[in-house]
């Protein structure tokens, strides 16, 4: 390049400068008509370096995320798994404990079960359990909760049983009404599947005293039944023909039952009668 137009390039730098550092009104509209012609090339480049900047950042994969969520997904579903399972097992624990506290608490000597089958058909008069024979469970043996009397033994098989229900009109229990002197005979009746059924306590006096909430036990009369089990609760006292009759509402509630005790009955053994002795 010629030492002129070098001279000439550096006089232009120069003057550029010189108009763009004094702050005077024709140097601001030398300013304006150089930005003006300057604009085109500087929004270009302005266009050009964003669009380098959005291609240096990282591309968001829309399949990666939507792996991401669906793990996300698949660990707050076990999680709520895994804390039902540790709830029902706290539950499981808590009843199991209640269980063997009334097992050693109670008076009689008792065999824990646990139902293993209830019938459609039969769902008020009867149940399985899943002790039998060969764990020494005997036929017409009270079976039991910490709530009340359930029922009583019937079918035995060597690891099974079948329990006939408080609520079966076949389970008849001696009863008496508290804070009375009235006794009877308490019994079930067949009812449908949806309707759950009553306990009728017969051959009461008639228009006798007993008042709505009296709680019914058992008398102990008849062999089958300790005395002073909790049967249920008066409903309402009814007159009949000959007899006095209340309607009595279970205290089991048969519709939830799972564990159940199975009391063994202790045979009552005559004592022997003194024989005379001869003398000698």
């Amino acid at each position: 390049m010629k030492k002129f137009n070098i001279l000439a390039l550096l006089v232009f730098v120069a003057g550029l400068v010189g108009v763009f550092s004094f702050d005077t009104a024709i140097t601001r509209q030398i300013q304006s008509r150089v930005l003006s012609l300057l604009s085109p090339f500087i929004h270009s480049s302005a266009a050009m370096q964003n669009a380098a900047e959005s291609l240096a950042e990282p591309q968001v994969n829309a399949a990666e995320v939507m792996r991401e969520r669906d793990e996300l997904r698949v660990q707050v579903e076990r999680g709520r798994i895994v804390q039902q399972k540790y709830n029902q097992i706290i539950e499981e624990n808590a009843k199991l404990r209640q269980i063997v506290g009334f097992q050693q608490a109670a008076p009689f000597k008792m065999t824990a079960a646990k139902v293993i089958r209830r019938r459609s058909s039969a769902f008020w008069n009867s149940l399985i359990i899943d002790k039998g024979s060969l764990d020494g469970i005997g036929t017409d043996s009270p079976v039991i909760t910490s709530v009340g009397l359930v029922g009583k033994t019937s079918i035995l098989a060597p690891r099974m049983t079948e329990v006939i229900l408080l609520t079966d009109e076949m389970c008849r229990v001696s009863a008496k009404v508290e804070g009375t002197l009235e006794q009877g005979i308490l019994a079930g009746e067949r009812a449908a599947l949806e309707v759950r059924p009553e306990l009728h306590l017969r051959f009461l006096s008639r228009n006798a005293n007993i008042n709505a909430g009296a709680s019914i036990y058992s008398s102990g009369e008849g062999g089958i039944f300790p005395p002073d089990l909790l049967l249920g609760r008066v409903k309402r006292f009814e007159n009949r023909e000959i007899s006095g009759e209340a309607i009595v509402e279970p205290a089991v509630d048969f519709s939830s039952l799972d564990h159940v005790f199975v009391i063994e009955m202790q045979a009552v053994v005559p004592a022997p009668e003194p024989t005379a002795t001869t003398k000698p």
